[in-house]
């Protein structure tokens, strides 16, 4: 999920804020993403999904959440 939207040097903040790739990732919600979709926390849980499991696919579940939802356990990693 790393869109290139431009260097800092050489285009305005504006620029990237009104650009497709922030727009279309800001109106996510995480009833949209997978796993998130189905979990009990995902109204209050911050948003980590700046790393996806899956690169380039916005709906992917955020790598470092270590919440299943579906078993109701934290792994180690992250829990």
């Amino acid at each position: 999920m790393r869109p290139k939207i431009g260097h800092i040097n050489k285009v305005s903040l504006r620029e990237p804020l009104l650009g497709n790739p922030f727009k279309r990732a800001w109106k996510i919600k995480k009833d949209d993403v997978k796993i998130c979709k189905d979990c009990e926390f995902r109204y209050i849980c911050s948003d980590c999904r700046a790393y996806t499991e899956v690169d380039n696919d916005l709906y992917s579940k955020p790598l470092k959440c270590g919440y299943d939802p579906y078993i109701g356990t934290w792994n180690e990693k992250n829990g």
